[in-house]
């Protein structure tokens, strides 16, 4: 190596940079980009007040209506409306071509009002989601109504309600709703369930018990045992408490009014009309009230809803697990046809021992094939766990409104 290899070395007057390569949007990009901006904000407003969109600059797209023959035949519209007897502005407009119901983007207010609805023929459909239950109102309830310990979580504001409005009694009320308070007044006095380990704290703490009550030293319980004793206490022990369903597992099929359900075990809720490409004109879900049962599993109580051009189904399931004792569903379905205004309620009760689920779901979740490497991940699929272990009762109900 030379000498001269360490000094720097000059560029010669002739040297230039290669040109780097441009970096940026592409001006096409840029006009598509404000194209879907445009036509996502259309889409949001109020059929009365759209306005066709001018052509944006350098766009090669056009957005000038084409005039056909088939646009000039008469398009049937759904008798599907928005309730007139609501509060407030509507926020839910209708397409004037095929009266689906346009969802406007979600808007904050305080209080919270969150009020979708619709209405088909002469039915009415409206469901309410708000926060949770506050500590003040929990105590309130507690003070009131329960004489129990509540649920971690209650959504004591929540609702749906289906009203019918029309028929030869219109002075009559018809209606169907379902919340979380009337659901925690259909509990049953007391619970025969015990979480896993429940004999083995009892026994521990009976043995307590005994070595004190002959004199001899205690042994210090460690803070594991405490801990786990506690959580149990909690659910099991009935000394200070009055006996009550430490599961919240409600006997809960919503409450009626104006309706005169006739039981019909030939009975079954069409699936097939529910399976039809059907647009599907409102959706909604939510939650009445939840609990995860001090770390031994959960107890869920929610709702969905579902509002086709000719039917509705709602299902209201309380989902229960306890981890090594049992799995437990309660369904209620309502279906409802627009047409005939004949009613279909169906309430279900299931439950299978936590092993035999687990079992089944170690296995490749009744297919044959094999899961991964969360072999519990099936049990916290309710839809699953609902295909999986066995109908207890099921009754089946229906009712023609006049």
């Amino acid at each position: 190596m030379s000498k001269d290899s360490d000094k720097p070395t000059t560029r010669p007057s002739n040297f230039t940079i290669p040109a780097q390569p441009r970096r940026g949007i592409d001006a096409v990009h840029v006009n598509a980009a404000r194209e879907m901006v445009q036509l996502h904000t259309r889409g949001r407003a109020p059929p009365a007040t759209r306005q066709p969109l001018p052509p944006l600059q350098g766009s090669s797209r056009s957005h000038a209506p084409v005039a056909s023959e088939q646009s000039k035949a008469p398009i049937s519209k759904p008798k599907v409306s928005i309730p007139s007897n609501h509060d407030g502005e509507c926020k839910n407009p209708q397409c004037q071509h095929c009266g689906s119901i346009i969802i406007p983007a979600p808007q904050s207010s305080f209080p919270v009002q969150d009020k979708p609805s619709i209405k088909v023929n002469d039915w009415e459909i409206y469901t309410i989601k708000k926060p949770i239950l506050s500590s003040a109102e929990l105590d309130h309830l507690g003070d009131t109504k329960f004489e129990f310990p509540l649920p971690e979580m209650i959504f004591g504001n929540n609702f749906v309600r289906i009203k019918y409005t029309g028929g030869s009694s219109r002075n009559q009320e018809h209606e169907i709703w379902f919340n979380s308070i009337d659901a925690l007044d259909t509990l049953e006095d007391d619970c025969h369930l015990k979480v896993s380990y429940h004999e083995e704290w009892l026994q521990s703490r009976q043995n307590r018990r005994k070595k004190q009550e002959r004199g001899g030293d205690a042994k210090t319980s460690t803070h594991a045992d405490d801990e786990m004793s506690g959580k149990v206490s909690d659910l099991t022990d009935m000394d200070a408490v009055k006996p009550y369903d430490w599961t919240y597992s409600p006997n809960y099929v919503g409450h009626t009014r104006g309706f005169n359900f006739v039981a019909d075990e030939s009975l079954e809720i069409p699936v097939n009309r529910l399976m039809n490409p059907d647009p599907i004109l409102f959706f909604d879900e939510m939650i009445l009230y939840e609990d995860e049962l001090a770390d031994n599993g959960i107890s869920m109580l929610s709702i969905k809803i579902r509002v086709m051009p000719t039917c509705l189904l709602l299902l209201c399931r309380f989902f229960l697990r306890i981890d090594n004792v049992i799995f437990r569903i309660r369904d209620c379905r309502i279906f409802i046809d627009f047409e005939s205004n004949e009613v279909i309620r169906e309430y279900k009760l299931q439950e299978c021992d936590y092993d035999e689920v687990l079992k089944l779901a170690a296995s490749g979740g009744g297919s044959g094939g094999k899961v991964n490497n969360d072999p519990k991940r099936l049990l916290r699929d309710q839809n699953w766990v609902s295909l999986n272990i066995p109908v207890v009762n099921r009754t089946i109900e229906k009712c023609i409104v006049e």
